[in-house]
């Protein structure tokens, strides 16, 4: 095979995009999905009208279309992933009351997640759904370590009081479900 030279911009691109595989994996945890999400961030990078055309811009940018990529990819996941459980609990058959209560509780910390500003939702999702380290995290959203730590720390408490209040509302819904079910009762069995 002949040594081709190859145009500055491009050579600069595939460094690039080396050091984006290694980010993508990190992000990822699995090498054939990071290698599709840089193979199509390259792609965006050669194509996208706007992308910058070398240098320290590019790599930036470059990095910064992975990283949406590789979260597109996790939200994904965990979409499949969450309709795989609830396909294999209906498979499985089990107890239908507790397939109900695992379908509510999916179902609350869903709207829990949702509910949460963006910026608490993606470290939640990197920290707890995709298992990435404190230092991955910082590398992933530029910031430091100390700082995923608190913002994770937050994260979680605001998720817990989100599930807290989604559950004391349905509570209190089933408890108004009950008071007007004993209240429909009651001037039955005064009249026996």
């Amino acid at each position: 095979m002949a040594n081709r030279q190859l145009h500055p911009e491009t050579e600069e691109l595939l460094t690039f995009s080396r050091k984006a595989l290694i980010f993508a994996v990190q992000i990822l945890g699995n090498q054939s999905e990071a290698e599709d999400v840089v193979q199509a961030s390259i792609e965006k990078a050669l194509s996208h009208p706007s992308a910058p055309h070398g240098g320290v811009d590019l790599q930036k940018w470059l990095y910064r279309v992975v990283r949406n990529a590789a979260i597109d990819r996790i939200r994904q996941q965990a979409r499949e992933s969450e309709e795989a459980s609830e396909s294999q609990l209906v498979r499985e058959g089990g107890n239908p009351e507790s397939q109900l209560e695992q379908q509510q509780l999916q179902q609350q910390v869903r709207l829990a997640l949702a509910s949460l500003p963006a910026a608490m939702r993606e470290i939640l999702v990197l920290k707890d759904f995709h298992d990435c380290s404190y230092e991955d995290i910082a590398e992933i959203l530029s910031i430091a370590k100390g700082t995923v730590m608190s913002r994770l720390h937050r994260a979680r408490m605001a998720l817990r009081q989100q599930l807290l209040d989604i559950q004391q509302n349905t509570s209190s819904h089933s408890s108004n479900v009950v008071v007007l079910d004993a209240q429909q009762r009651a001037p039955i069995s005064r009249n026996k």
